[in-house]
């Protein structure tokens, strides 16, 4: 387990935890926060996170040619959204044991 301090301005402070927090492989436990200057324009957290690693599901995308051929691409925590009609942002992992 990890202690972080972080200060800094607080609205920056708040959605960095808040994004801490959303990332599923980090346990987020807030210990402590304060103000350091008068005025409240510096704040001060102190939290301890714990990683805990995800299961990590593999995904293959599989892209045709004009020609009729397949790619496979193998990914590693892959992920695929819709964006829009006919637009699909593909992010993962790839790993080359060769490169």
């Amino acid at each position: 387990m990890l202690r972080l301090q972080v200060s800094g301005d607080p609205h920056e402070i708040y959605h960095f935890r808040n994004d801490l927090q959303s990332q599923p492989q980090y346990g987020v436990q807030l210990e402590a926060r304060r103000y350091l200057l008068p005025g409240f324009n510096e704040k001060e957290i102190t939290a301890y996170v714990n990683y805990v690693p995800k299961e990590r599901k593999p995904m293959t995308v599989t892209l045709k040619t004009l020609e009729g051929k397949e790619v496979q691409i193998n990914l590693l925590d892959g992920v695929a959204v819709e964006m829009d009609q006919g637009i699909t942002y593909i992010s993962g992992k790839v790993f080359d044991i060769f490169g």
